[in-house]
């Protein structure tokens, strides 16, 4: 007798973190690298938090927008939001310059990924 085992496949809601993301510190640390004054190696390590967030948010944005409404305007806004994060997630910098351009581009994207999460989560009114 032969016994068959299903394969499943994971889902976007599989993957995701069972407590919802630090919005308030994500937020925090988006500001802090806006208003950034220090070395680079402190500058390093607000850009590998700031990524970590954006790697955080992307799936979970992403499950919400796919359980959205055909149509839904907020879910369309919020997935242009998370491409354009994903890209930046994605950029190497070379340079102090370039650095300081990368953490505040990845804390404008974490500010708008924070946005879109609360916007796709808030009862709708």
């Amino acid at each position: 007798m032969q016994h068959r085992t299903a394969t499943v496949q994971p889902t976007a809601g599989d993957l995701l973190s069972p407590a919802p993301p630090d919005i308030q510190t994500m937020r925090d640390s988006a500001r802090r690298a806006m208003n950034f004054e220090g070395n680079d190696l402190k500058l390093d390590t607000l850009i590998a938090l700031l990524q970590g967030h954006v790697r955080l948010l992307v799936p979970e944005i992403r499950a919400l927008v796919q359980t959205a409404p055909a149509g839904d305007q907020t879910a369309l806004i919020a997935q242009v939001g998370v491409d354009e994060a994903w890209r930046r997630v994605n950029t190497t910098a070379f340079g102090a310059d370039a650095l300081n351009r990368q953490a505040r581009k990845l804390a404008m994207s974490t500010l708008s990924l924070c946005d879109h999460w609360e916007n796709l989560t808030s009862p709708s009114v």
